[in-house]
């Protein structure tokens, strides 16, 4: 059977990720990028992860999996970044094999028990938090280009959204890939960070005073946005952890207040639906995905100093949180900026 995979934009992988699993049964199965084009960040961490779960969902073989393709710069790129292998195919680097450079990350997988048990062979006793922080700034440097500012919020933007999928998602494994447009008008960055874990409405419905008024998916991605909203809170109780890296529920509207504060944009999917935010409105789209992904947008040229934007989001959602039910009213220290 050939399956026809489409360009790579978000509102056609959404399409692709929702079509694929109606496909016939079949002993082998033909995947046609040779028409495939604009392999950015978070499509192609969608399209691999959709690609591979039709893989494991019908017991199929790598031998029974074949890739047809024009040898074009599309389908070398996608090559070079990993796209392919982390799909399930043989062509192409390896994910993370590629070294990177000052304009992308490639399709990256990592593991965050296996960064805390290489931090310790190496002498560094730390806390989780602080391994993701280093990893953070480590990849951030990559697509920084050298501006201070800029490396600083992207930094911020990894660990907010890295340092809770151990948690919440539950699942250790975190994939991520990033590319710098340096000629797209003004300048675009675009990171992109996905986990196969339990899904936002999973997470919170693991709480049951979010699960009495959470009750679809939808609901459960917008409340995710909402400053201090997490499965973590308890009214009597208060943070389940008390050290400096307790949770706040903070984190994604951190991202996303950010990602409008520079001007780009905040996608969010998780089960069957995509949040896609804006600086002045948001859309819903229907998806089909089983984790959660993120697609982070910002322009440089509006980070004029990132722990002022940062501080005023923070303000804002402090304030927004105390008319929120069951919802923390003050941010985590972590969410209140770098901590190195």
């Amino acid at each position: 059977m050939r399956i026809v995979v489409p360009n790579l934009s978000t509102n056609n992988v959404l399409s692709f990720s929702q079509s694929l699993e109606n496909n016939d049964y079949d002993d082998k199965y033909i995947f046609d990028v040779s028409k495939t084009s604009n392999y950015e960040p978070l499509p192609m961490l969608l399209a691999a992860a959709t690609i591979r779960h039709f893989c494991f969902e019908r017991s199929l073989s790598p031998q029974q999996i074949q890739l047809y393709y024009n040898d074009d710069k599309n389908y070398r790129y996608a090559c070079h970044m990993g796209f392919f292998q982390a799909a399930g195919f043989a062509q192409g680097k390896a994910p993370g094999e590629a070294a990177g450079s000052t304009t992308y990350i490639p399709l990256t997988k990592l593991n965050i028990i296996e960064l805390t048990q290489n931090a310790f062979k190496e002498g560094r006793f730390a806390d989780q938090g602080d391994i993701i922080e280093t990893e953070a700034k480590h990849l951030s440097q990559v697509l920084s280009q050298g501006q201070s500012e800029f490396q600083k919020l992207l930094q911020y933007l990894l660990r907010e959204a890295i340092r809770n999928i151990p948690e919440h998602a539950e699942t250790n494994d975190v994939w991520l890939c990033g590319q710098y447009w340096p000629n797209r008008g003004e300048g675009e960055a675009e990171i992109a960070i996905l986990d196969e874990g339990i899904g936002v409405y999973s997470s919170l419905a693991k709480n049951h005073i979010h699960r009495d008024y959470i009750s679809s998916n939808e609901e459960a991605l917008r409340w995710a946005l909402k400053p201090g909203v997490s499965a973590s809170f308890h009214p009597a109780a208060g943070q389940r952890r008390k050290d400096v890296w307790a949770n706040s529920g903070y984190g994604l509207y951190m991202i996303s207040e950010l990602c409008k504060t520079t001007n780009g944009w905040f996608t969010f999917v998780s089960g069957d639906d995509c949040l896609r935010v804006y600086p002045n409105l948001s859309s819903i789209y229907k998806a089909h995905f089983r984790g959660t992904a993120l697609g982070i947008r910002v322009k440089p040229s509006r980070i004029l100093k990132c722990q002022t934007i940062i501080d005023d989001a923070r303000k804002k959602g402090e304030l927004e949180a105390k008319s929120i039910r069951n919802a923390f009213t003050e941010a985590s220290i972590p969410s209140k900026g770098l901590l190195r």
